[in-house]
């Protein structure tokens, strides 16, 4: 396999067979991996470090072992993977994307998630860029400035793990870390048209951390080119580790499995499609891909129930959103309370005024959060009680501009773009977001929603309507779809 293109958009799978059987080393696929860095980033601005030097280095160490067999070679020998610069990866700083760690020491230590999939033979190539701290469903700071959408430059990835999007959906990696705590892998893997799963929470381990960030909704996973890329990633990453109390056991069985298995008998299971949660008006090219999806997953025996349903307290969902991220804000300060405190001119402006604000969060207002998930909690319950997936759009609108959306107008015309996904942070259910059609060249994207703990039943569905969506990419102008 030597053309480029090809290469640059190749799944994980795919990329790690071809080294396997030796027709493409890890050192070839480095040097390409990092040509393309260095010849579409700039326009991009997804990639905030590069430690060439050292991906160069263990790229050839990974060539010599595969061409002579080494026992323990892993499962993603020799793939370059790209890391979400909230999450600490040895030998690189953790910059949280905020101006206030621009200047933090290169980090000692892998997270939990990163050290697996180093000990799968990952190589680590850089991070990728993020709004401060997560806080933002556009990527841009002060530090490394604005993440740009590679379907068109002119908009924004998405937020917060867009920097990771653009990267896989511009043919950089293959795939990439991402983290989402209200939509953060799932709305950027929709605007940019690739692969996002929100696990179940605990699915993967967190930490180790000073403070326990957000309760328990952030949940660390990837943006990949397929659901198999996704499903070979959670194989890698899930489990338990004592470092985090919190985390689920390994799944008796492997996620790829499932996927294999579904694509080649698919189960009749039950599907609710969801349109508005009674809170969103999604925009005529997302409710058009949602009707694509439907019909794809009928047209593979799944008996589809199009029936909405009312989110608890929708009468007050701009206020229950802006409750929500307050006691956001709140987590966040705390992580960060020491360099606040002694420094705060060094985060960004309107940063620093929201972490200042969470310190007026009253325990009122926490317990008024906590009633909202417990109804929620309820509801979803309910739905879950006669269907085993949910359908979604994911988003309401295509992508915003590359500054951010107009926050005004998007809850006037009820188009907040976490409208379809912070309700399944705050329930812990997984949900996956897989592109659906495009739309004036645009992706679209529809999210799928499985019971607690059910990712092998997510996955084999997403990739039976995988199967029935078409793949384009953006091509090298980074602004012309193939």
């Amino acid at each position: 396999m030597t053309d480029t293109a090809d290469l640059s958009y190749a799944p994980a799978t795919e990329l790690l067979a071809l080294m396997r059987r030796r027709e493409l080393s890890p050192t070839e696929l480095m040097h390409h991996t990092l040509d393309r860095v260095r010849d579409l980033d700039p326009a991009l601005g997804a990639v905030v470090r590069l430690d060439a030097e050292r991906a160069l280095a263990q790229a050839a160490d990974a060539t010599e072992r595969i061409a002579r067999d080494a026992p323990g070679l892993g499962p993603l020998t020799g793939l370059p993977v790209l890391v979400k610069d909230g999450e600490d990866a040895a030998g690189l700083p953790t910059g949280h994307g905020t101006r206030a760690f621009l200047d933090a020491p290169p980090a000692a230590h892998d997270s939990l998630h990163v050290a697996r999939l180093r000990a799968a033979g990952a190589i680590v190539i850089g991070k990728t860029n993020l709004p401060p701290m997560g806080a933002g469903v556009h990527t841009s700071n002060d530090a490394f400035g604005t993440t740009r959408n590679p379907w068109n430059t002119d908009l924004s990835p998405g937020g917060s793990s867009g920097g990771s999007a653009a990267a896989v959906a511009a043919g950089l990696v293959s795939l990439a870390t991402a983290g989402d705590g209200g939509g953060s892998t799932r709305i950027p893997a929709a605007l940019c048209g690739v692969v996002g799963l929100k696990p179940s929470r605990g699915r993967i381990p967190q930490g180790p951390s000073r403070t326990t960030h957000w309760p328990r909704n952030t949940v660390l996973g990837c943006v990949t080119r397929t659901v198999r890329d996704t499903a070979l990633h959670l194989d890698i990453a899930a489990g338990h580790h004592p470092a985090d109390p919190y985390s689920l056991p390994a799944p008796a069985a492997s996620y790829q499995q499932a996927v294999d298995a579904a694509t080649a008998h698919p189960t009749p299971l039950r599907v609710r499609v969801l349109r508005t949660f009674g809170v969103a008006d999604p925009k005529p090219p997302q409710l058009a891909a949602l009707e694509r999806a439907a019909d794809a997953l009928r047209a593979q025996g799944l008996q589809v129930i199009d029936e909405d349903a009312v989110l608890p307290g929708a009468r007050d969902f701009p206020l229950t959103v802006q409750l929500r991220q307050k006691v956001l804000a709140r987590a966040r300060l705390t992580s960060v309370l020491d360099t606040f405190d002694t420094r705060p001119e060094t985060f960004e402006p309107w940063f620093a005024a929201a972490l200042e604000q969470a310190r007026s969060v009253t325990v009122e207002e926490i317990a008024r959060y906590w009633e909202h998930r417990a109804r929620l909690d309820q509801w979803a319950a309910g739905l879950f009680a006669g269907h085993d997936l949910l359908l979604t759009p994911t988003v309401p609108t295509p992508a915003w501009p590359a500054e951010g959306p107009d926050l005004a107008a998007v809850v006037r015309e009820r188009t907040i773009p976490i409208a379809y996904t912070s309700v399944f942070n705050d329930t812990g259910h997984p949900a996956i977001s897989l592109p659906a059609g495009f739309d004036d060249g645009l992706p679209c994207a529809v999210q799928l929603v499985a019971p607690h703990h059910r990712e092998d039943r997510l996955l084999a569905a997403a990739a039976l309507l995988e199967k029935a969506t078409p793949c384009h990419r953006p091509r090298a102008d980074l602004g012309v779809r193939d």
